[in-house]
């Protein structure tokens, strides 16, 4: 049991990968005001964070095969972290200031033209949260062992992506999603070097499978890699507080 009088704390477990493929990591994170931006790193790194106050975590994905897809993800991550919102209206605001942001960006230095990521994340509480996002990183739900995507993929008919942060050229507004968490014992975050490789059900397999939350993100982060690894692979693994913890 939490002791009395003190916050309680969410555990965030990270893993951000190159791949088997590409040169660069253009995935980035962050968690509370800690961010990981343009890094493989080895092995899974936790975070005990108290929700004393709101606490957001997310994933950013830069535009693979776009000019500077790392600069965007960092920006977008950094952002978030410097931000701190507090709410959903504050998610909102810096959302539209990373946007406002990689637009400037593109039309100020051609070589970064058409820069642009997503964003998948959650903003947790003491009594709650909510997710958020634009683009096609993920947001998932596990309660009682069945695993649900709570986000939804922005894709066209094609499967390219069809809305992100930045990354436009035609003046459209920015359009951005977010909901209630539903209640939950786990919330998986990832991009789509998870979820394009590795199948819903696999993925359920996983989270349920032994050992802590370092070896079961790293067991995910290694079904990708075996299924080619051909993109940028970033994993998070959040555990709520509960009646036990």
């Amino acid at each position: 049991m939490t002791p009395a009088g003190a916050a309680a704390r969410v555990r965030v477990t990270t893993l951000t990968h190159r791949g088997a493929v590409r040169e660069a990591n253009e995935d980035a994170v962050v968690v509370g005001s800690f961010t990981a931006c343009g890094v493989s790193l080895p092995d899974p790194v936790t975070h005990e964070v108290p929700l004393s106050s709101p606490v957001l975590v997310a994933v950013a994905d830069g535009m693979g095969g776009h000019a500077a897809g790392d600069v965007a993800s960092a920006h977008a991550v950094r952002t978030l972290a410097s931000a701190a919102p507090r709410d959903e209206t504050g998610v909102e605001a810096a959302l539209v200031q990373i946007d406002t942001d990689l637009l400037a960006m593109g039309r100020s230095e051609p070589a970064t033209a058409g820069l642009g990521t997503t964003v998948a994340g959650v903003l947790l509480t003491a009594d709650g949260g909510t997710h958020f996002g634009v683009g096609d990183s993920r947001v998932y739900v596990e309660s009682g062992g069945y695993l649900g995507q709570v986000s939804t993929d922005d894709r066209g008919p094609l499967g390219g992506l069809s809305r992100c942060l930045g990354g436009r050229t035609d003046g459209t507004p920015l359009r951005t999603r977010a909901g209630r968490l539903a209640v939950a014992d786990r919330l998986l975050l990832c991009s789509d070097g998870l979820s394009d490789l590795v199948g819903h059900e696999t993925i359920e397999e996983l989270l349920a499978g032994p050992g802590g939350p370092a070896r079961v993100v790293k067991s995910l982060w290694a079904a990708a890699m075996n299924a080619s690894g051909r993109d940028n692979i970033t994993v998070v693994l959040v555990e709520l507080p509960g009646d036990d913890s």
